[in-house]
């Protein structure tokens, strides 16, 4: 092949989430190495823009519910305008209707990553479905190891043919920012001396932001000078604003909506914490530990293979907001183990979890599949 490759990448959605998120950073990496990449997807968001900047050829499909046959034809004409050479597909809509797409239009290979051990797979209709349909797949990614078993055991995907490569972050992003982020606090009118304790996510039921909130309501008891960022939107917004109210701890929360600086978010913040119900890798975890945060999580999905407790972080029960204060609180009062754990965690994030070597092995992975589909 002497042209360069031609990846179209597939996703649900251009929200701020974690598949969003790295599929922004791989994008600008494998541009960097001369690969084509294309972009579609399906609802409306900023990394739409993020993504456009590059002067990639990005489309909107679609944005009905998840079983859309006016999607199956959508990205089927869009694949036969663009004949990529690999259909790269994200999360449950687009890998259903992207893969089957891509087999029916003659795409040499076909590949979709797993980001997320999703509640839905439990359910043996939805688990056996996704299942069927990845048999569809040359290869399946995916972003931890336990992702990968959940995946194997729930939606019996072939383990031959799924490969962990974990989610990697630009690390250089997110140094040295401290100073920067007291302009953050600064427009939140956050105390210097207030301990600033922080959640990026989008605001799902999988982020359990109930957990994060009642946990607040019991750090106020101890250290009523704390302050809570939430970062992110989603559609659990209003109703979380008004459980603060009800909690009576709205003025010590701050919800920040979507932010496009959260390398100076991050730096602004104390510790930060996932009160997550499941989780794949979160990226705002490497992200947290890249800015050299002390970051107390729920041990769910693929947050313990990046969380040792007690040495790169702390790990406490999903649902359960008196252990995720308690934790929270440990750090607040003693800040020797504050730095001693954010500096483990940095080193750690540091030596596993750069954007080159998932960058390698994904391309890596593109030019074997090519090569023997008979591509390359």
């Amino acid at each position: 092949m002497n042209r360069p490759i031609h990846v179209m990448h597939i996703i649900d959605s251009m929200t701020f989430g974690g598949a969003e998120v790295l599929l922004r950073d791989l994008t600008r990496a494998l541009l960097a190495r001369d690969i084509r990449v294309s972009v579609c997807y399906n609802t409306h968001g900023p990394i739409a823009q993020e993504i456009a900047a590059m002067e990639v050829s990005i489309t909107r499909l679609s944005h009905f519910g998840r079983v859309d046959p006016l999607l199956l034809g959508r990205i089927f004409t869009r694949i036969r305008q663009n004949r990529p050479d690999i259909v790269h597909t994200h999360l449950f809509k687009s890998d259903l209707h992207g893969r089957l797409a891509a087999r029916m239009a003659g795409v040499p290979v076909v590949i979709s990553t797993l980001h997320n051990c999703h509640n839905w797979a439990r359910n043996p209709i939805l688990g056996n479905l996704y299942g069927a349909n990845a048999r569809l797949a040359d290869h399946l990614i995916a972003v931890s190891d336990e992702v990968r078993d959940y995946s194997i055991r729930y939606t019996h995907v072939d383990p031959k043919r799924t490969t962990t490569i974990a989610n990697a972050i630009p690390l250089a992003r997110f140094e040295n920012k401290r100073a920067e982020g007291k302009k953050i606090r600064e427009e939140f009118n956050v105390p210097e001396n207030s301990p600033l304790l922080g959640i990026v996510a989008r605001l799902t039921e999988q982020k359990d932001h109930d957990n994060f909130l009642h946990a607040a309501q019991r750090i106020l008891q101890d250290a009523p000078e704390a302050r809570f960022l939430i970062v992110g939107d989603g559609p659990l917004a209003e109703s979380l604003k008004v459980l603060a109210a009800t909690l009576k701890i709205q003025n010590s929360v701050i919800f920040t909506g979507n932010r496009k600086d959260i390398p100076l978010v991050l730096a602004a913040l104390d510790i930060l914490v996932f009160s997550s119900r499941w989780e794949g890798l979160p990226v705002a975890l490497l992200e947290g530990l890249a800015s050299s945060l002390p970051v107390v999580a729920t041990n769910v999905g693929g947050v313990p293979g990046v969380i040792q407790h007690g040495v790169t972080g702390l790990l406490v029960p999903p649902s359960n907001p008196d252990a995720l204060a308690s934790s929270c609180l440990s750090l607040i009062k003693d800040t020797s183990l504050r730095g001693k754990i954010a500096q483990a965690g940095y080193e750690h994030v540091q030596a596993n979890y750069g954007m080159d070597g998932m960058v390698n092995r994904t391309v890596a992975l593109y030019q074997s599949l090519l090569q023997k589909a008979g591509s390359n």
